[in-house]
């Protein structure tokens, strides 16, 4: 039966995925570093039970592409974030790592996105992941989390999801909100 699941849910990741690359304006949200969709099984609590890119979402001559496969414990900076927020809420199962600009950042407010805010003290040297940071200091998992980064570390913006349909609706509204603010600035 976990076999079935992990097929089913590796089309489902890779259905997902090609519906991002199609979306308009998606090229906006990919962060320098790629972007990752991730999908973990219902009772996951190791990396090994999340299904992600192994490669990431990049831009090539500015249009997103997908390097790598769907697979099952590939993806450890958004498998760890997406099992944080598993373990805070059992729904959440799915996330995706998206560049973070205050363009961005209104798209979602207007979108009802309710984004929320982590600022890490520039005073102490980040963690590694100033996601999971962040998810320790509250105590639900929102929407949309965001960061302004750290000396080696790009802001990003984590949009969370029952699974990935949910997910890659929240880009199209992000999308669809860039599109009233305007495109994304450098």
């Amino acid at each position: 039966m976990e076999d079935l699941t992990r097929i089913e849910m590796v089309n489902h990741l890779a259905q997902s995925i090609a519906a991002l690359e199609a979306l308009q304006g998606f090229a906006q949200l990919v962060p320098e570093v790629g972007s990752n969709l991730v999908y973990c099984l219902p009772n996951a609590t190791q990396l090994e039970e999340v299904a992600g890119l192994t490669g990431r979402i990049i831009l090539v001559r500015g249009q997103p592409k997908t390097c790598g496969d769907v697979d099952f414990g590939w993806a450890p900076f958004m498998g760890l974030v997406v099992l944080a927020a598993h373990k805070m809420e059992d729904s959440i199962r799915s996330a995706i790592s998206l560049r973070c600009t205050s363009e961005i950042i209104t798209a979602c407010q207007m979108q009802g996105l309710e984004p929320v805010e982590f600022r890490w003290p520039r005073e102490q040297a980040p963690p590694n992941c100033l996601t999971l940071a962040a998810l320790e200091t509250l105590d639900y998992v929102p929407k949309a989390l965001y960061d302004h980064g750290a000396h080696g570390l790009e802001a990003l913006l984590v949009i969370f999801g029952k699974n990935p349909t949910t997910v890659v609706e929240r880009v199209r509204l992000i999308c669809e909100g860039l599109s009233e603010v305007g495109s994304v600035g450098e």
